[in-house]
């Protein structure tokens, strides 16, 4: 079996009521075992908000994804812009507009496969600067695009230069972090694309009505340079860091392994083992949801529910704040019972639950929990991460990212085209699109339940083969 182990069981009430007991405080009747273990990871607990990995590489990752998000939705609020609409030709051709976030992901999930063979040859430090030059070329071509083919053609390459993200953040997650770190730090960076969708949202807006669409993308173009000048001092290995405490890198390449979990495989293994092709399935489910949403929220808001433009923005940044918050909370919380695949499975049910009553809502209700439920996506995004990173060796990380990411984000261009079709279907009706959104959830709390009964199979085989080999005394 090719799966590492990561969860229990089917979840149940004693599940629950384990996991509920993983936060209280422990008492002084632990064994002596456990307290040492306990004692030394809470040492190094107590450092890591101190330590290089999170006060550089981790806030680097950040701000990449803040940036490339403003890129690659910038699209969702020229959509809700009567004069980008009129210019273009594009009033009332809903399909087109959904295909010009479709595009960018075929060039995006494409260029993942080569981004990952390249992070892991060059580094991921290289690959990431020539990806920044990229979304800046691509964003200032865009400001003089003069028809809805050239500007498909453009996001098309636009998505290809921001292919890198994927490989690169997963390559110096697994070389700079330890693994009881991963699925925070996953949250953290991931926490970009609500984050950037939150701040980007109003300074666009702003940008859209004092310099219309053509200004603000040569604007956009020039703040997309920026991380370049964070990467100049993020290493590609924690060892080639210059000034780097021995302690830290004690404590990164010491929590690479944990010694109750199956060794990674390599990455011809990886392309053989059902779970990963079950988390590739579950990203794009997660990249379907976040996008699709980030790309029809605005238009819903102002065409169907007749919000003024500039009121729009106000609300949604605040579900987008809120969605961040909630992304952080995800990943704190898998980490600390490290139940990855099971949190999984809820945050999707809680999707599936609250998407189609969040329409019924008043105006604002709806913006707000609309915006909002953005967090299933990016926190089932850095579950999947996490989760990643258990099944391959450090060497191969950049391309299963390659092969995961890249067949999750390329599949995913068929959301905001399938949703702005439906749309079009159902006379300018959006709940299909979003019933279509929910459908997908439920495919995706399935796929977690089933890594999570996999995992379950592996552990009960490894804990037989260790009482064959080392059987009780007495």
């Amino acid at each position: 079996m090719s799966f590492q182990r990561q969860f229990g069981t089917w979840p149940t009430a004693i599940d629950s009521l384990t996991l509920l007991c993983r936060f209280l405080p422990a008492t002084d009747s632990r064994p002596l075992a456990g307290t040492v273990t306990s004692d030394i990871g809470n040492a190094a607990t107590r450092n890591w908000l101190m330590s290089r990995r999170w006060f550089l590489v981790a806030p680097t990752l950040l701000f990449l994804w803040i940036i490339a998000q403003i890129d690659k939705t910038n699209v969702s609020l020229f959509i809700a812009d009567a004069k980008f609409l009129k210019e273009l030709n594009l009033v009332g051709h809903n399909a087109e507009l959904g295909g010009l976030m479709s595009t960018f992901f075929l060039g995006y999930g494409i260029s993942i496969f080569a981004w990952g063979f390249l992070v892991d040859r060059f580094g991921p430090r290289r690959c990431a600067m020539a990806g920044i030059l990229g979304w800046g070329c691509a964003l200032f071509l865009s400001s003089k695009a003069h028809g809805i083919q050239e500007l498909l053609w453009i996001r098309f390459v636009l998505g290809v230069a921001e292919g890198n993200l994927w490989p690169v953040s997963n390559a110096l997650t697994n070389r700079w972090f330890p693994v009881r770190e991963h699925s925070r730090v996953q949250a953290f960076w991931i926490t970009g694309s609500t984050l950037g969708t939150a701040i980007g949202v109003p300074v666009v807006t702003a940008l859209i009505l004092s310099g219309g669409w053509r200004g603000t993308l040569v604007a956009l173009s020039l703040v997309s340079l920026l991380p370049a000048v964070l990467f100049y001092f993020v290493a590609d290995w924690p060892r080639k860091s210059k000034g780097i405490r021995e302690q830290e890198l004690h404590d990164i390449e010491t929590g690479r392994k944990r010694p109750d979990r199956v060794e990674p495989l390599s990455f011809g293994e990886l392309l053989k083992s059902a779970p990963f092709w079950l988390v590739t399935l579950a990203h794009f489910i997660s990249a379907t949801t976040i996008y699709t949403l980030v790309q029809w929220i605005p238009s819903y808001l102002t065409t169907f529910r007749h919000v003024p433009f500039k009121d729009m923005g106000r609300w949604i940044t605040i579900g987008y704040v809120l969605a961040t918050v909630l992304t952080l909370l995800v990943g704190y919380l898998a980490d600390r019972t490290m139940q990855r695949a099971l949190t999984g499975a809820w945050v999707c049910l809680a999707f599936v639950l609250l998407i189609l009553p969040a329409q019924m809502l008043s105006t604002t209700g709806s913006a707000l929990l609309l915006s909002t439920l953005i967090f299933v996506a990016s926190s089932t995004a850095a579950l999947n991460g996490a989760l990643m990173h258990t099944m391959v060796r450090p060497e191969a990380i950049a391309r299963g990212t390659g092969v995961y990411a890249g067949i999750g984000m390329l599949s995913s261009a068929i959301g905001p085209w399938l949703f702005g079709t439906l749309v079009t279907t159902l006379a300018g009706q959006y709940w299909g699109g979003f019933a279509f959104l929910a459908a997908l959830n439920i495919v995706g709390s399935i796929a977690y339940l089933t890594l999570y009964r996999l995992s379950s199979e592996v552990r009960r085989t490894q804990e037989a083969r260790t009482v064959k080999v080392h059987p009780a005394v007495g």
